[in-house]
């Protein structure tokens, strides 16, 4: 389902690729910042690139030019169970903003978890604050793609804050040495 969407997205996965790159280069300091072990950087990082590809890419690489500054703010509202696994373009923004709330809920302190959790959730309000100041890139401004980001970004923090508590006590059983 995710591939007959992402057609339309030809740079897609050779932007998610690309996006492989900081992630190994960054995520050791990224781990460090959040207190939380590199694989957590790794994912907060690969999380934003795909978001950033995802989202703020023109999509089939073409730029609009007769674009112009919209944004559909009414109808929004989270959408049900059933449209979350049954909708397709609604997969790919889960897949794109669940890895940065996973990420963001695993980092090491309360506090950092809190400060990191809130800026997963200001990310589906300053990719659509993107959509209206730069209408070139040809993506539309609209309430509905901040909800399904932000749900997105929830399932990812909840996920998150139920393996967390497991991986945490796992690492506490390894003897070190």
């Amino acid at each position: 389902m995710i591939s007959g969407v992402l057609g339309g997205m030809p740079m897609f996965w050779p932007g998610l690729l690309l996006s492989v790159v900081p992630a190994a280069l960054l995520n050791r300091q990224v781990g460090r910042l959040l207190r939380a072990h590199w694989v957590v950087g790794f994912v907060l990082l690969l999380g934003l690139g795909g978001v950033v590809v995802g989202t703020l890419m023109p999509e089939a690489f073409r730029f609009s030019e007769d674009a112009v500054r919209h944004c559909t703010v009414e109808g929004g509202r989270p959408r049900s169970p059933y449209e979350l696994l049954h909708v397709r373009h609604i997969e790919l923004k889960l897949a794109t903003y669940a890895p940065v709330g996973f990420a963001a809920a695993l980092a090491g302190t309360r506090r950092r978890a809190a400060v990191a959790l809130v800026g997963a959730a200001v990310l589906p309000f300053a990719v659509s604050a993107v959509h209206y100041a730069l209408p070139v890139i040809g993506r539309s401004c609209d309430v509905q793609d901040v909800w399904d980001g932000l749900q997105g970004v929830a399932i990812g923090a909840v996920a998150g804050l139920v393996v967390g508590p497991v991986v945490r006590a796992a690492r506490a059983r390894v003897p070190r040495g």
